[in-house]
């Protein structure tokens, strides 16, 4: 189960506030961007060291208790890049359809 992500991300507005500085280059991850904020949930980018295969991209939903959800893994290339902005916007627009929702909006 070497595939299952559980970094501890920071809320994309904190990410936001530090994205001036130089992330770690020995860091297994590197915040890339936020595609935005819905509710309390935000979608983020990152790129992830992953061993053998190289580096990835990781669409990522985090909320403030700290629960990380990985929504989309693509390799990181220019290709890949394109391909993760397309999901990041997907879910941003799939969490601002359930946010119009009446009722509890973690049930989707």
């Amino acid at each position: 189960m070497d595939n299952v992500i559980r970094p501890d991300f920071q809320r994309a507005a904190k990410a936001r506030a530090d994205e001036n500085t130089t992330p770690r280059a020995g860091g297994p991850v590197q915040y890339v961007k936020t595609y935005g904020e819905v509710g309390p949930h935000a979608v983020s980018l990152v790129r992830a060291r992953s061993g053998l295969k190289g580096d990835v991209y990781h669409v990522v939903i985090d909320t403030p208790r700290g629960q990380v959800g990985p929504v989309g893994v693509e390799p990181a290339t220019e290709d890949g890049k394109f391909d993760a902005d397309r999901v990041g916007m997907a879910v941003m627009r799939t969490l601002e359809l359930l946010a119009g929702r009446p009722g509890d909006f973690d049930v989707a």
